[in-house]
């Protein structure tokens, strides 16, 4: 427990050095890291404007008083808005830990993780209330080339990837494969009454 703590201790550093981007409410990260011993841990990244306005948003304007209630407020409020499947099964968030500034920190520990991870589903759910969000999703994995996906609306904030080889690959969402069917749904019914006035038109004396 205590090798597990230290590193969440560690990935909570590693996040005090920011870009310009931490900055922008509208910007922040969302990062699967995998630690040693098959440990791994979420950190995500965001300005406190963004999580400042995320939990007023969602319990109050004067829901909290002090830093601690506010660091409570802000890990519920991310449990609750967050969710990740390996290979199909859900993992669960623990041990959440905050490091406060003008970009603020935070990691969890994730338990039930598979030995092996093949396919991995993300919902972050955690900034859907600012306008234009942009979530930058990655995962960092011992082998595998790293890669970032963005979480918006337009996704609803969700996506699936698989680890193939050395890479991590987009996969179909069902909201994707949704779009998919109804567009072809929609291109071939207007083929169809195409087809049916051309037929009906060529009848005509």
């Amino acid at each position: 427990m205590k090798k597990i703590f230290k590193s969440i201790v560690i990935a909570i550093v590693m996040l005090s050095a920011v870009t310009a981007n931490a900055h922008q409410p509208d910007i922040s990260s969302f990062t699967l890291i995998e630690q040693p011993a098959g440990q791994w841990l979420l950190r995500l990244n965001a300005s406190m404007t963004a999580f400042q306005y995320e939990v007023k948003n969602a319990y109050g304007e004067d829901s909290y008083a002090s830093p601690e209630e506010f660091t409570q407020l802000l890990l519920n409020h991310l449990k609750a808005q967050i969710a990740i499947r390996f290979n199909g099964e859900d993992v669960t968030m623990e041990n959440g830990m905050v490091k406060l500034g003008h970009a603020t920190a935070v990691a969890f520990q994730l338990s039930g993780v598979p030995k092996v991870v093949d396919e991995v589903h993300v919902k972050n759910k955690g900034f859907e209330n600012i306008q234009k969000s942009q979530v930058i999703f990655n995962i960092i994995k011992e082998g595998v080339d790293r890669d970032h996906f963005i979480l918006n609306e337009v996704n609803d904030y969700q996506l699936n990837v698989s680890l193939l080889n050395n890479q991590i690959l987009l996969s179909e969402t069902p909201l994707n494969g949704n779009r998919t069917t109804l567009a072809v749904f929609i291109i071939m019914a207007g083929l169809l009454v195409f087809l049916i006035f051309k037929n009906t038109s060529g009848k005509r004396v």
